[in-house]
C-alpha cells in the first residue's frame, strides 16, 4: 500500500514538517519516469523527494543530501526553482500532494495510474507548467476536485465509521445477501484494502463483522504503523496497518518506511529484470540448437559420400574411355549393369585418374564431415540438457539474492551454454560482489586482501565513498553514485560494510567512511591495508541475510 491515498497523506504531513519554510532548490529528471525535486529545509539541510512515474510497484521516497542536476538530463519546471515553500498538504478528493508555493502557486504531484504528473498551477488555477505533455496542458485549466461534488475522503469515511446505517445503505444489507465491495465503494479504498478489509471481516457474511472490521482498519489508518515486510517469493512489502507483513520491520515514519521499501523494491525489480534477460537469452540459445538438431541429417550425408566414392571407382574403370565432353564423360554403371549409363562431371584440367581421386577426396571429406557432424550433435544435445536445466532452476529463482547467487556459481555452465553474465561497464566490477542500494547507488565489496586492493586503488574513482569497519578486518567498500550527504545510503552500505568484517556478529559496529581520494597505501603496509584521512565514523547494526 505504499501508493494508496492514506500513505500518501501522512507522507504529505511529514513533508510538511520537514519543508514548510524552506524553499524549492531544482526540479530534474535524470532516470526514464523518474523526477527528483529538491528542496532546502527551513533548517538549511537538502532534501530530495523522488517521484516514481508509472512504475506500480514503486512511488514517492525521499533523499538526504544534494544531488545536482547532471549533464544533459531534463531541468523542469524551471519558474517553481527559488520559491519559498508555504506548506505541504494532501488533496481531500485523490492521490494529489499539494505543495503550496510563494507566488500564490502550487506545486501537484499527482501520484495515480497513467495520469501521473507533476503540475505547476497558479493562483486562477491555470496549469502554468508540467513536466508530462506541457505543450498541450500549459494554458489549461486544472480541475481541483475539491471544487467538485468529489466527496472528502476522509470526512466520509470518518461519517461511515459512525454510522451503521449509512455504511450499510452504501455496501448493501440484504437480508440473506452478502455485502458487496466492489471498486469504489468506499472513498480511499483501492482494490488491495477492501481484499484486507473482506479478510479482516471472515467468511460469514455478517454486515456487522464487516463494519466492525471497516472501523478498526479506519483507525488503524489514521494512526499508521510503517512496516516493511516481504512476500514468500521474495517481494517487498509496505503497510501502515497494526498487523504484522511476513517478515516485518518497524519504521518511526511514513517517510522511513517508504524509503527502505523504495530501496528494496529497486534491487528486487533488478533482480527480475536480470532473471528475465537471462531466461530469454537461455530461450533462444534452446530455439538455436533445437533449430540446428532437427536440421541434422545424416542419411543425406552419407549418400553424398556413397556417392562419391561410387563415382571415383567407375572412373577409374573408364580410365581408357574417351571424354563426351571436356567437363564431362559418360560411362556404364558397371555396379548396376541392367541401369543406364551415368554422366560424370569432371574438371578438365584434369586426366581421369585424378578427376577419380578427387572425388575419392570428396568422399573421405563428407565422411569426416559426418564424424564432425556426429560429436557436434552429441555437444548441442548436452548443451541442450545443461540449458533446461538452468532455465528452469532460474525460473525457480525468487529473491535478487538468489539471481545473484545463481549468476556467481553458475557462471562455468552459462559460458558453456554461450551466454556470458552482463558486465558492468567498468569491466572489473564483475570481480566484487555488488548491491544495487537504489536506481543510482551502488556499493561493491571485496572479497579478500587482494580483491580489496584491486577495489580501492584500481576501481574506485576518487569521490566514490570508500567504508570499512574500524578496529577488525573486513571488506574494502566502495559507494558509488551518491555525495557525502546522502546519509540514507551511506548508512545502508555501512550496514554490509559491518556485515563483511569480523564484528558481523557485534551489535553495533563502527563503520568509518571518506572519499576514496582521502585513501592512501604504503609500501610498508600488506596488501589491504591502508591509510585514511578525513574520515568519519557512523555506528551501525550489521545487515542481515534478508537484506
Amino acid at each position: 500500500m505504499h501508493r494508496n491515498y492514506f500513505t500518501l497523506y501522512h507522507t504529505a504531513m511529514e513533508l510538511h514538517a520537514r519543508l514548510a519554510g524552506g524553499f524549492v532548490f531544482e526540479i530534474h529528471s535524470q532516470q526514464k519516469n523518474e523526477l527528483t525535486l529538491s528542496f532546502i529545509t527551513p533548517a538549511g539541510e537538502h532534501l530530495q523527494v523522488i517521484m516514481v512515474l508509472r512504475l506500480p510497484e514503486l512511488c514517492l521516497f525521499t533523499r538526504e543530501g544534494i544531488n545536482r542536476r547532471k549533464r544533459q538530463s531534463a531541468n523542469l519546471l524551471q519558474d517553481a526553482c527559488e520559491r519559498e515553500v508555504h506548506g505541504v498538504s494532501m488533496s481531500p478528493c485523490d492521490r494529489e500532494i499539494l505543495i503550496s508555493l510563494s507566488g500564490d502557486c502550487t506545486l501537484v504531484l499527482r501520484l495515480f495510474g497513467a495520469s501521473a504528473n507533476a503540475f505547476l498551477v497558479t493562483e486562477e488555477g491555470v496549469i502554468a507548467d508540467t513536466c508530462i505533455a506541457g505543450k498541450s496542458l500549459a494554458g489549461t485549466a486544472y480541475c481541483d476536485k475539491a471544487d467538485l461534488s468529489s466527496p472528502d475522503i476522509i470526512r466520509e469515511l470518518e461519517r461511515l465509521s459512525q454510522q451503521k446505517e449509512r455504511f450499510f445503505a452504501l455496501v448493501g444489507n440484504t437480508e440473506g445477501s452478502k455485502p458487496q465491495l466492489a471498486p469504489g465503494s468506499l472513498p480511499g479504498f483501492d482494490q488491495a484494502m477492501l481484499r484486507t478489509l473482506s479478510e479482516r471481516a471472515g467468511e460469514s457474511g455478517d454486515p456487522e463483522h464487516l463494519f466492525d472490521a471497516f472501523s478498526d482498519m479506519f483507525y488503524e489508518l489514521l494512526d499508521p504503523m510503517p512496516q516493511t515486510g516481504r512476500t514468500p517469493e521474495g517481494k517487498p512489502l509496505f503497510s501502515i496497518l497494526h498487523r504484522p507483513l511476513p517478515e516485518s520491520a518497524g519504521y518511526a515514519s511514513v517517510l522511513e518506511g517508504l524509503n527502505r521499501y523504495s530501496s528494496a523494491m529497486w534491487s528486487w525489480l533488478h533482480a527480475i529484470r536480470e532473471r528475465g534477460e537471462f531466461e530469454t537469452k537461455l530461450r533462444q540459445q534452446l530455439r538455436k540448437i533445437e533449430k540446428e538438431l532437427q536440421e541434422y541429417d545424416p542419411g543425406m550425408l552419407a549418400g553424398k559420400a556413397d556417392e562419391y566414392q561410387t563415382r571415383g571407382h567407375l572412373l577409374m574403370g573408364a580410365l581408357s574411355f574417351e571424354r563426351s565432353l571436356p567437363d564431362i564423360i559418360t560411362v556404364p554403371d558397371i555396379f548396376h549393369p541392367d541401369q543406364p549409363d551415368i554422366s560424370i562431371s569432371l574438371k578438365p584440367e584434369l586426366s581421369l585418374s585424378d578427376n577419380a581421386a578427387e572425388y575419392f577426396r570428396k568422399a573421405a571429406k563428407t565422411r569426416e564431415k559426418l564424424g564432425t557432424m556426429e560429436r557436434r550433435k552429441t555437444e548441442q544435445e548436452e548443451r541442450k540438457a545443461l540449458l533446461e536445466s538452468l532455465s528452469g532452476e532460474i525460473t525457480a529463482l525468487l529473491s535478487p539474492k538468489e539471481v545473484k547467487q545463481f549468476l556467481e556459481t553458475r557462471r562455468s555452465e552459462l559460458r558453456r551454454t554461450g551466454i556470458e553474465p552482463a558486465k558492468t561497464a567498468s569491466g572489473i566490477s564483475s570481480r566484487f560482489r555488488t548491491v544495487k542500494l537504489t536506481a543510482s547507488a551502488t556499493l561493491y565489496i571485496g572479497k579478500n586482501a587482494t580483491n580489496n586492493d584491486l577495489l580501492t586503488f584500481s576501481f574506485a574513482r576518487p569521490n566514490d565513498i570508500w567504508l570499512h569497519a574500524r578496529g577488525c578486518s573486513g571488506s574494502h567498500c566502495v559507494l558509488r553514485g551518491v555525495t557525502l550527504q546522502q546519509k540514507d545510503e551511506i548508512r545502508k552500505a555501512a550496514e554490509y560494510a559491518a556485515r563483511y568484517s569480523a564484528a558481523k556478529h557485534s551489535g553495533l559496529v563502527p563503520v568509518m567512511y571518506a572519499l576514496k581520494k582521502h585513501v592512501r597505501r604504503s609500501k610498508r603496509l600488506a596488501p589491504g591495508q591502508v591509510m585514511l584521512e578525513r574520515e568519519a565514523v557512523i555506528m551501525v547494526h550489521p545487515a542481515t541475510e534478508a537484506d
